[in-house]
C-alpha cells in the first residue's frame, strides 16, 4: 500500500449486511457467484488467463507490507507473471474470509516436509461480479486467522486434487 498502510486483517462470519451496488460484495454473495471458485482454480492451475477474466480493468493489487501497487489489469496480471506465478507448482486452495471480504488461502507442496506449508492469503474485493482489488497477504497471517499451518498430502482441504 501507498506510504507502508498495513491493512486491518480480521476473519469474518459469512454473513454479513447487504450494501449497494458500489459496496463490495459480501462473503456469502461472492461464494455463490463464479469469481471466488475459479479464482482458486484458476490459481491452483496457473491460468493467468482464467484470473485475467475475473479481473476489472481497473483492479489493484498490493502485497502489505512490501510497498507498491500495482493499477489496471494488464499490469497485475504481467507482475504476477513476472514474478514467477505460472511456474508455482503444487498449489492448494483453502476459500476463507478477510474484513468482510472473500479470500483464499493459498498452501504449497513442500516434498521435504510432506506437506503443503502457508504461501499467501489472497484477499478478494468483489463488486458488480468482477474483482476490483486483490490484497494478497503473507504466510505470517495464516495463525491469525486460524487458517491450517499443514494440509496433509492426502487431499484433505485440497481443491486440486492430490501432489504434484
Amino acid at each position: 500500500m501507498p506510504g507502508g498502510e498495513v491493512l486491518w486483517l480480521q476473519p469474518y462470519p459469512d454473513r454479513l449486511p447487504a450494501g449497494d451496488a458500489d459496496e463490495p460484495e459480501t462473503v456469502a454473495v461472492a461464494r455463490r457467484r463464479s469469481s471466488w471458485p475459479t479464482w482458486s482454480r484458476s490459481s491452483t492451475s496457473r491460468r493467468a488467463r482464467g484470473l485475467t477474466a475475473l479481473l476489472r480493468d481497473d483492479v489493484r493489487c498490493s502485497m502489505p507490507p512490501t510497498p507498491g501497487l500495482c493499477v489496471g489489469r494488464d499490469m497485475v496480471v504481467s507482475d504476477w507473471v513476472e514474478s514467477g506465478f505460472v511456474d508455482l507448482r503444487g498449489l492448494r486452495a483453502v476459500p476463507t474470509a478477510v474484513n468482510r471480504q472473500p479470500a483464499v488461502a493459498f498452501h504449497l507442496w513442500r516434498q521435504a516436509e510432506g506437506a503443503y506449508l502457508p504461501l499467501t492469503i489472497d484477499v478478494l474485493r468483489v463488486t458488480g461480479g468482477a474483482i476490483t482489488e486483490v490484497v494478497i497477504f503473507h504466510d505470517d497471517q495464516f495463525p491469525r486467522l486460524g487458517l491450517p499451518e499443514r494440509l496433509p498430502a492426502d487431499g484433505t482441504s485440497s481443491n486440486d486434487g492430490g501432489t504434484p
